[in-house]
């Protein structure tokens, strides 16, 4: 049988294994990458060739760093102080937990983000006497909206930039402006259809609102201060990495500006190191491995770039239908399908349309295809992993979300957050400034 036949198939049985959630999505992943060895696709030479080591570098080193943070007590100490501070009102609650969860996912993993504020938000709610439900879903909406702002935001956003020479700064000064904004307008949508159902509740116990102390919430002050400071320097170094190896002649790269200070924090921790690095989610790391190998055979049989040969005769001439395209193509696949491996794909994809004279500039490809697809994980519980975390968390608490509920309130938000990145994107391409 042909080897382009053979990577097809191989890459739609395991994107319809993943899809379905029945088997653990790294085991189909590296199943995938064995059998393309096993059928001679390519040697295991080449395999290795096509997975993107600086992305496995830079979600290595802040996965480190989010996982010390998370084991500080950070997170949870700061949901609670800012629930003190609004005095836990329902309204302001509703309004800054979801622009903090934006926030947060624009800087580190938005699954451990909804991992405690999803758990948190339904204890507050609880005391509030006030339904949980509309709040974790605002929450998520707004974390993976605010997931497309940076670099290092999503997943996605990490395969995209780095395959394609994109890096933090450029993702902040053209996905950040336009996610602000699309946050904003799915913000407004979700406080307006749920307003009515926030009115503070009487008789709230007092008592069990004052055993809600931030200062409890921290496990580890020390390690709390190496983390944050860990975080800051990973950013920094993010945002000055280019001009430090231009100027200075150190060659920090994208994975090195994360890994540096994690490895660094890692040391200082000492013994504690033991518990952050077992705290590391390894499963999603061998994943991206995997997934690499899986879409690279498709590069290398020219699946790929029969496709992308084929988006541009589409859209011939027509930069906006194919900005378009990109947006909600990405958009609507990623309600439905893991974002990761469809943004490896795309990668690829606009790698080889970038190629044809006649197609719009790499760089508002890449940012129409990185906001469709991390901002269109909303529509679907399943649609990204900070959705399966929160929708699993309100189960574990008794709360069953279900998927009509989740979908009548996330579905709308998501497509307004969309309408207005289109509207924008087609502004930056008008002006031509991307």
């Amino acid at each position: 049988m042909n080897t382009t036949i053979i990577s097809l198939i191989i890459f739609i049985l395991t994107y319809i294994v993943i899809a379905t959630e029945k088997v653990n999505r790294t085991v189909v992943a590296f199943l995938g990458a064995l059998l393309l060895l096993v059928f001679k696709v390519f040697n295991l030479e080449q395999a290795v060739g096509y997975i993107s080591w600086e992305t496995i570098g830079l979600l290595f080193g802040m996965f480190l760093i989010v996982s010390a943070l998370s084991d500080s007590g950070f997170f949870s100490y700061l949901a609670l102080k800012i629930a003190r501070l609004l005095k836990y009102s329902p309204t302001k609650l509703f309004i800054v937990f979801p622009i903090i969860t934006f926030v947060l996912s624009g800087f580190m993993d938005s699954i451990t983000v909804m991992l405690f504020f999803a758990a948190l938000t339904f204890e507050l709610c609880r005391l509030l006497k006030i339904d949980p439900v509309p709040l974790v879903i605002t929450e998520v909406v707004l974390a993976n909206t605010g997931g497309a702002a940076t670099l290092v935001g999503d997943p996605p956003n990490v395969i995209l930039g780095l395959k394609l020479g994109f890096f933090f700064n450029d993702f902040v000064i053209h996905n950040g402006p336009i996610t602000i904004i699309a946050g904003a307008a799915a913000l407004a949508y979700c406080f307006l259809v749920n307003r009515k159902k926030l009115k503070p509740a009487e008789h709230i116990s007092k008592a069990e609102l004052d055993k809600l102390d931030p200062a409890e919430a921290i496990t580890d002050k020390r390690e709390l201060k190496i983390a944050l400071a860990a975080f800051g320097v990973a950013i920094i170094f993010l945002i000055t990495h280019i001009y430090i190896e231009k100027y200075l002649h150190i060659p920090l790269t994208v994975p090195l500006a994360s890994m540096l200070p994690a490895f660094i924090m890692l040391v200082i921790l000492g013994k504690k190191s033991e518990v952050v690095i077992n705290k590391v989610d390894f499963e999603v790391i061998l994943f991206f491995i995997g997934l690499f190998v899986v879409v690279g055979g498709l590069e290398h049989t020219g699946v790929i770039k029969t496709m992308a040969d084929f988006i541009t005769n589409t859209f011939q001439n027509n930069h906006i239908g194919l900005l378009s395209a990109l947006l909600w193509g990405s958009g609507v696949a990623s309600g439905v399908i893991d974002n990761v491996p469809f943004a490896l794909s795309m990668a690829y994809v606009l790698a080889d349309i970038a190629k044809v004279a006649v197609a719009p500039a790499l760089a508002i490809m890449v940012w129409a295809t990185s906001l469709g697809t991390d901002i269109g994980g909303n529509f679907t519980p399943i649609g990204a992993s900070a959705n399966v975390v929160a929708y699993t968390a309100m189960e574990k608490k008794g709360t069953v979300i279900g998927w009509g509920r989740w979908i009548k309130l996330a579905a709308p938000a998501t497509f307004i957050a969309l309408v207005v990145c289109n509207i924008l994107i087609y502004v930056k391409n008008l002006i031509g400034w991307y």
